[in-house]
């Protein structure tokens, strides 16, 4: 009984360490616009749906707006022009969600291959 309770407090332990980093993940995303847009209507896509992309807390979720940042290229300066780093954070009592990657998706754009 005693290495069953061991085993389960584990567990959750596991489970909830991996959803702190999940939701305080921050970092800015390497991203590939959407073939059927230019670089500018996808910048102007993204910065116009960060800011509405969760909608507004109530008590239960408690999520706050924080911050967008849209640059065009990747962080070495000699990215193809087709990528982006972008960031849409939101902010709560205990961490930071970055959910810049659900909006890339949304758009039509995908997470850039490492190596680009």
């Amino acid at each position: 009984m005693r290495s069953t309770f061991t085993a389960l407090l584990s567990l959750i332990s596991l489970l909830a360490l991996t959803k702190a980093q999940e939701d305080n993940y921050s970092n800015p995303i390497l991203v590939a616009k959407p073939d059927c847009e230019t670089m500018d209507q996808f910048q102007v896509n993204f910065e116009k749906l960060c800011p509405i992309w969760i909608p507004p807390p109530t008590a239960s979720d408690g999520w706050y707006y924080d911050s967008t940042s849209f640059v065009r290229g990747g962080t070495d300066g000699n990215s193809p022009e087709y990528l982006a780093t972008v960031n849409c954070l939101y902010k709560t009592r205990g961490g930071e969600k970055n959910v810049a990657f659900e909006i890339v998706q949304s758009l039509g754009g995908a997470i850039a291959n490492e190596g680009i």
